[in-house]
């Protein structure tokens, strides 16, 4: 289903049963463009609805955990607790996305725009000034969603609309109990958007369409440029309004309390020409740049994998990765996938005409190709990026390999790198006594066919790089010869 039927069923649903219905006609769909059978799929239920839209039902809704944020201290995040309410929620963010375009200033989570869209706004001003919403997602209460989905473009009816706003949120206890509330659990708790939620994002913007006009009419009256990227507030201008008690001031914080957010004073920053403007973490001078860091660090990379090999890389790159995306990403990371992430995001930035982007590309094409070429991977699809004899990767890694075995007989061998454990496969080939004899054993950093990195441990002499199968002339020529025929024909 495209997004102009999904918003034509959606504009007519009047019951849960019509809500349940759309719900599921989407599912199918994506399942059916993924290659699967349509027909075996298994249909959200009322029940399974009617359970996850009461915000209430704590325990299997939601999980909390902490990341790291860069400028120090601890975000809490809050994410589905199970993939059946993932999906569902996924599901019901097809239809608000369907049904709802965010304002012209609104460049996060938004189709087509980005942080990049959002920085060159602002790109060679002398004053930038940006504020940041504290709480920004908790925020938002779920009455204010429910009256959302009552109004324009949705319109839903009472039904439908707590329906979905129940949906949407989460109970937080309160700091302070609120006697001024008639029942005994809206005393004790508020109802409010998870920082983690799938729908989240799309909503804020919807909650923050009058705030989005209200700031852009101020931002026209003192001659300046204005964007929002989710709680992040940017303004631009040549000349000078900023002073901390001045009219702008006043009233951009006006405006902000009215909308029900609070300004984050710790966050807030004058930028001024001559120093680093900086926009959504890119720079914004006469022309769009990354940090120096960040360039830094790709070339690091790209320099110790070329010189020492893909392990030492994994080695000097794995425990920072641990570290900011452990939470959320279970194993280990292919580098190779995030080298390229961070080169696809500095020619994003950069351009793809940019001699440093450029250059940096080029070298880590060169170190693909070497490593993880035809020539490493087997016909089954497992990819040999670097084989090291074991004893020798104990001493260049400073570690030590130990085997184990599980009661089903079945070994394992595990190590540290640079503090994060790891864990090895055992090559069946590898006997038991031949697993005390390290001096005939080499260790390699493998990928299968779907990309997911592993240790393996095998004997010193397994082969490890595969010639192609070389080309028969004359069945070639048949084969040729073959087609031509066919198309005369």
């Amino acid at each position: 289903m495209d997004k102009t039927q999904i918003a034509q069923i959606a504009s007519q649903m009047s019951t849960r049963e019509d809500l349940l219905a759309l719900l599921n006609r989407i599912k199918q769909d994506e399942i059916r463009e993924l290659g699967f059978d349509a027909d075996k799929f298994y249909p959200f239920t009322m029940k399974h609805l009617l359970y996850y839209c009461n915000p209430n039902h704590v325990f299997h809704r939601y999980r909390q955990f902490k990341i790291k944020k860069k400028s120090g201290g601890f975000r809490q995040i809050t994410a589905p607790r199970n993939q059946s309410f993932m999906m569902l929620l996924q599901t019901v963010n097809k239809i608000l996305k369907a049904m709802y375009s965010p304002s012209d200033y609104a460049m996060g989570f938004t189709e087509e725009r980005s942080v990049v869209t959002n920085a060159s706004i602002h790109k060679g001003q002398n004053y930038v000034f940006n504020i940041d919403l504290k709480d920004f997602f908790p925020s938002v209460e779920q009455r204010r969603v429910l009256k959302r989905f009552g109004a324009k473009p949705f319109n839903f009816n009472p039904e439908i609309a707590l329906l979905l706003s129940g949906l949407c949120s989460m109970r937080v206890k309160r700091e302070q109990a609120d006697e001024t509330q008639t029942h005994d659990l809206d005393k004790e708790f508020v109802y409010v958007l998870p920082q983690g939620a799938p729908t989240s994002p799309i909503i804020t913007n919807m909650i923050c369409d009058t705030l989005d006009r209200r700031l852009a009419g101020l931002a026209r009256r003192f001659g300046l440029r204005y964007s929002r990227y989710a709680d992040d507030i940017t303004f631009s201008s040549m000349h000078y309004v900023y002073a901390e008690k001045g009219e702008f001031r006043k009233e951009l914080a006006r405006i902000i309390g009215s909308q029900g957010f609070t300004i984050n004073d710790t966050k807030t920053r004058l930028q001024k020409r001559g120093s680093r403007q900086e926009v959504t973490g890119i720079i914004v001078s006469d022309k769009l740049n990354v940090t120096k860091k960040y360039v830094r660090e790709i070339r690091s990379l790209l320099y110790i994998w070329e010189k020492y090999g893909y392990s030492a890389t994994m080695a000097k790159f794995l425990p920072k990765y641990k570290a900011e995306k452990g939470h959320v990403k279970k194993g280990n990371p292919d580098l190779a996938n995030v080298l390229s992430g961070k080169l696809m995001y500095l020619k994003m930035v950069k351009g793809d005409s940019d001699s440093v982007y450029s250059n940096l590309y080029d070298k880590f094409q060169l170190l693909v190709a070497k490593d993880m070429g035809l020539g490493k991977t087997t016909p089954h699809g497992i990819t040999y990026i670097e084989t090291i004899p074991l004893l020798k990767f104990e001493k260049d890694k400073n570690t030590v390999v130990s085997v184990h075995q599980k009661e089903d007989g079945k070994r394992y061998a595990t190590f540290e790198l640079e503090d994060v454990k790891q864990v090895v496969s055992i090559n069946k080939e590898v006997t038991m006594n031949g697993e005390l004899q390290k001096e005939n054993l080499a260790i390699s950093n493998c990928k299968n066919p779907k990309g997911e990195q592993f240790w393996l441990i095998h004997s010193v002499d397994k082969v490890t790089v595969y010639k192609p199968k070389p080309i028969d002339i004359d069945e070639l020529n048949n084969d040729l010869d073959s087609l031509i025929n066919a198309q005369d024909g």
